[in-house]
């Protein structure tokens, strides 16, 4: 039966593109969550939609479980571990950019392409991806845009779908379908030469179709290309620090600059997370964290192709004037640390090992989405679980990013701890769980359920799971897309 599983595989892929070696499946049974390692029965690395295409519709024969990969390691949330065997699609090899269109200020890329590799062919073209807070080099723009992580810039957020346009999805039932303006007529170069630009993510029909393959966590389908919202390069730039004692001193401040649009970056970080970010060492994070106020706003802006330096300029004297109106001085330094070297900071991606593991080698996050003026009450219950816990509430990340248009933030606690010491890894496995669920109870949304969350986000709201069981259906009758995620 074995030989007849990789015989059926390799018919698709040919023998170099498939694997069931027990190393590399052991490199895909688990990741830095708390979630139990599985094994896959094999590994598949795809090199076009085609092939996606066989390879699902012989999973439906064979009633092969499908689990969707495309960012490199390391993996943080659960949902690319196996849930019964099955075979690892991974997408990495899938890095075609198909097209940069600075026009419409979009790009066409497939799953395989990183950050790392994107943003320095938008520079060729003058543009660029507002990315996620450092992401790591091995991280999928499309993995990243499906799965609705909050980018930096909160005013090119219009919607929480964004910067996700159109994409191409193969669903569970083998069928492949184009969303958005790309639906049709014609393929993409047929829509090109009529002007198209597969940048109206809406439809066809009446339908969002985007919607529900975004933080699906790969349970309806297999996305192999997706077009992108891109931003014009700034020509200059300039980032200011507010520091504050209290998280709430800042609220209104970061309210106001993001009303009134101006800058592009914002986002508030207590003094572990600035100090993880910029820190190169454990030795480092920890003397730098010493030096730098409880919470800061990060405050970036910039000028454009057209008289950059005055842009700037006006928008930092709106900016004076809002920081005295709300109590609080922006400030270009921070006790030794300058605007210079934060903003090469936030304008790069991360450095191996990535930024959240420097400080003790293994990191777990709680994220949810909620409003600014709440944020206290959840840092509340973030320090009541921690002293309960035991778990040295000092080392504990936050990182507050305002999302669509400022209207909701993505609010993250960061839990380093130190994966070869059993008890800490038990210390923060314990705290993890237990924060969790008294964030639930105090109101914490949590948007994108991973397996941790699940079981208690979908008990919780019975009353969504039979609509969602009838889209999978619809989509996926035969359970055969990452089975056991989300409540499916």
């Amino acid at each position: 039966m074995a030989n007849e599983f990789l015989n059926g595989l390799e018919s698709i892929f040919g023998s170099g593109k498939v694997s069931a070696e027990a190393e590399t499946l052991g490199s895909y049974s688990g990741d830095m969550s708390f979630i139990p390692r599985r094994k896959p029965d094999a590994v598949v690395w795809p090199d076009n939609r085609e092939q996606v295409q066989e390879l699902v519709k012989w999973a439906n024969k064979t009633s092969t479980p499908l689990i969707p990969v495309s960012s490199g390691a390391p993996h943080f949330r659960g949902d690319t571990i196996p849930h019964e065997g099955g075979v690892i699609v991974d997408l990495s090899n899938m890095k075609k950019v198909v097209r940069i269109n600075k026009r419409n200020r979009v790009m066409v890329i497939e799953p395989g392409v990183t950050f790392k590799e994107i943003q320095p062919e938008l520079a060729k073209h003058g543009l660029r991806i507002i990315t996620p807070l450092m992401p790591r080099s091995t991280k999928s723009v499309i993995g990243s845009v499906l799965e609705r992580e909050p980018c930096l810039g909160p005013r090119y957020h219009w919607d929480v779908s964004d910067p996700m346009c159109c994409m191409e999805v193969v669903f569970g039932t083998g069928d492949f379908f184009r969303t958005g303006e790309a639906a049709g007529p014609g393929g993409l170069e047929a829509q090109w030469k009529i002007g198209g630009a597969q940048k109206f993510p809406s439809g066809p029909h009446q339908l969002d179709y985007h919607r529900l393959v975004q933080g699906a966590q790969g349970t309806l389908g297999i996305a192999t290309w997706a077009s992108i919202k891109c931003e014009l390069l700034p020509r200059a730039q300039k980032l200011f620090f507010v520091p504050g004692q209290t998280l709430e001193e800042l609220i209104e401040f970061t309210y106001q600059i993001v009303r009134l649009t101006l800058g592009e970056e914002v986002f508030i970080a207590n003094s572990a997370t600035i100090a993880s970010l910029i820190g190169k060492t454990a030795e480092e994070i920890e003397a730098l964290q010493q030096t730098l106020p409880a919470w800061t706003v990060i405050h970036c802006l910039n000028g454009f192709e057209r008289h950059p330096d005055e842009r700037i300029a006006y928008q930092e004297l709106d900016m004076l004037e809002t920081g005295q109106k709300c109590g609080v001085k922006p400030v270009t330094g921070l006790n030794g640390l300058g605007s210079g070297k934060m903003l090469k900071t936030i304008n790069s991606i991360s450095e191996d090992p990535y930024w959240k593991l420097t400080r003790k080698g293994g990191c777990h996050d709680i994220f949810f989405i909620t409003t600014l003026d709440k944020s206290s009450k959840y840092l509340k219950v973030m320090h009541n679980a921690a002293l309960a816990a035991g778990y040295p509430v000092n080392d504990i990340g936050v990182y507050l990013q305002p999302v669509v248009q400022g209207t909701s933030c993505h609010m993250e606690f960061q839990l380093p701890y130190n994966p070869e010491n059993e008890a800490e890894a038990a210390r923060a496995k314990t705290l993890f769980t237990s924060m969790s669920k008294a964030l639930m109870k105090e109101g914490a949304f949590f948007s994108r359920p991973y397996p941790g969350w699940a079981y208690d986000v979908y008990r919780s709201r019975a009353d969504i799971v039979p609509p969602l069981k009838k889209v999978k259906s619809v989509f996926d009758p035969n359970n055969i897309m990452n089975p056991g995620k989300l409540c499916f």
